[in-house]
């Protein structure tokens, strides 16, 4: 009887710790940080910034989104450096 408590108490205790690392983002930031960083920084931020943001702040686990993101950026003539910054750092 004590070790099937032991083990339940355990076994919950595991999945109480293990719930905010499966539930949690990999990162905090979102693409409202990416669009607020471009635009304190200088740029004017409209749709097709809004989307490269966006497409930064998609969780995937290749990391594809966020160079997505910076290609998107560069080539409407965003400095490398912000757009790094904007996608790879805050997105």
């Amino acid at each position: 009887m004590k070790m099937k408590r032991t083990v339940g108490i355990l076994a919950a205790t595991f999945a109480a710790a293990a719930l905010p690392m499966v539930a949690a983002s990999p990162a905090s930031a979102s693409s409202a940080d990416c669009q607020v960083y471009l635009r304190n920084v200088g740029y004017n931020v409209g749709p097709r910034v809004e989307d490269a943001c966006a497409a930064g702040a998609a969780w995937d686990m290749s990391g594809l989104n966020r160079h997505a993101c910076y290609v998107s950026l560069v080539n409407l003539g965003v400095k490398v450096n912000d757009a790094s910054t904007a996608c790879y750092e805050l997105a």
